[in-house]
């Protein structure tokens, strides 16, 4: 586990799993998905431990190409944020090689620094802090393709911390809860406000474009 602070910021601790995390992923209704978007959950054993918005073209990839068919390692990174502690959830995926063929078709006339989908949304240089030591570990020639794949966010009461001056070690306890299936997925009262915070942020976005 890491404590990163950018320029400034307000500081992020990074947590990864040591082994690989066998997890379960699919479609679940949610009054509260935005038109147009579908709500993946994902499952540790019987526990659902997140829930996130994706297009449905970014759930199709994953489930075509069975991206959580085979344990992963999982990657929590933790800020501290209204209302205790609002954590992103992660897991490291390997690019399949048939992805990267029909990538590279759609992608011969754009920019080659074209993300996948889900990708959109990941601070890369947290994530490349995250991937440093394996990347060390394994030869150039031999460095596996991945991808990080968001799978939700969940969020910690500041009542509920276990360690209350340690940043590190709270996203550490709230991996941990969440690879031994004990994590509870988000508050309703957190998920909902997150979700209006997202269509706000496409109504905005919106309004600009037809300005």
């Amino acid at each position: 586990m890491s404590e990163n602070r950018p320029g400034g910021a307000s500081p992020v601790a990074i947590a990864a799993s040591q082994n690989p995390v066998q997890l379960r992923a699919g479609l679940i209704d949610d009054e509260r998905t935005p038109s147009g978007m579908v709500c993946m959950a994902t499952w540790r054993e019987e526990k659902l431990v997140a829930r996130c918005v994706l297009p449905p073209e970014t759930w199709e990839q994953i489930d075509d190409f069975g991206l959580l068919a085979d344990p992963v390692q999982v990657v929590l990174l933790a800020r501290e944020a209204p209302p205790g502690l609002q954590c992103q959830l992660f897991a490291i995926v390997p690019l399949p090689e048939d992805l990267d063929e029909d990538e590279e078709e759609e992608d011969e006339d754009e920019d080659d620094d074209s993300e996948e989908p889900w990708a959109a949304s990941v601070p890369s240089s947290a994530y490349e802090k995250v991937i440093a030591a394996d990347e060390d570990a394994v030869d150039d020639d031999e460095e596996p393709r991945v991808a990080t794949l968001p799978l939700g966010t969940i969020v910690r009461y500041s009542h509920d911390r276990v360690h209350p001056d340690s940043l590190p070690h709270e996203a550490a306890d709230i991996l941990r809860k969440v690879i031994e299936g004990q994590t509870a997925e988000m508050v309703d009262r957190a998920l909902a406000r997150l979700f209006d915070e997202m269509i706000e942020r496409e109504t905005d976005a919106g309004e600009g474009d037809d300005a």
